[in-house]
């Protein structure tokens, strides 16, 4: 009887043991679910896309970055997002929830240089402006990247690799840091 007790309380533990890890590669499947819900959600935006990603970088910019810019500032990012002119020099790139466009970046391909790059608050922190930024610097292929970093996002860039290549100043209303991506 003692080893019957003994071969059952082995096999019951082997049996947790498979559950357990059934329920780890569960959890690991649903976790790559969701994170290639983000990465497919991630396209390169039609030029009659381009005024909704200056609605958004506006709004999250008035939201989040505000304290870099002076009047001044507001009015040359605003003259800069709505001019067609200028935005059609970039490639503009989104991140989408459910055809909401919830994120943004743009780039000059000329100059290997972000212009823009904004997602909507409530979206931070859960992987989405890395997904955007990789998504756009596999599509573009750059060996170097430069940004003028607002004061909000240097973390975010330092944290994708930028370093700073200058210090902070104003320049026609709006704080920036050079910074670059090797």
């Amino acid at each position: 009887m003692f080893l019957f007790t003994d071969k059952s309380t082995k096999i019951k533990q082997r049996i947790n043991n498979l559950i357990s890890k059934t329920n780890k590669l569960k959890m690991k499947r649903l976790s790559l679910l969701i994170l290639l819900k983000y990465i497919s959600m991630i396209r390169k935006l039609a030029k009659e896309e381009y005024n909704n990603a200056a609605d958004l970088s506006y709004q999250v910019c008035m939201e989040c970055g505000i304290s870099d810019f002076t009047q001044e500032g507001i009015e040359t990012f605003k003259s800069f997002i709505y001019d067609a002119s200028l935005m059609n020099e970039l490639d503009l790139y989104g991140a989408f929830d459910n055809n909401l466009l919830i994120g943004v970046i743009g780039i000059n391909r000329k100059r290997q240089h972000i212009s823009l790059f904004f997602v909507q608050p409530k979206y931070h922190r859960q992987g989405i402006g890395k997904s955007l930024f990789n998504h756009m610097m596999n599509d573009c292929d750059f060996t170097k990247i430069t940004v003028n970093s607002s004061t909000y996002g240097e973390a975010f860039y330092k944290h994708v690799g930028f370093k700073k290549v200058g210090e902070g100043a104003f320049n026609k209303g709006i704080m920036s840091i050079p910074m670059i991506k090797e």
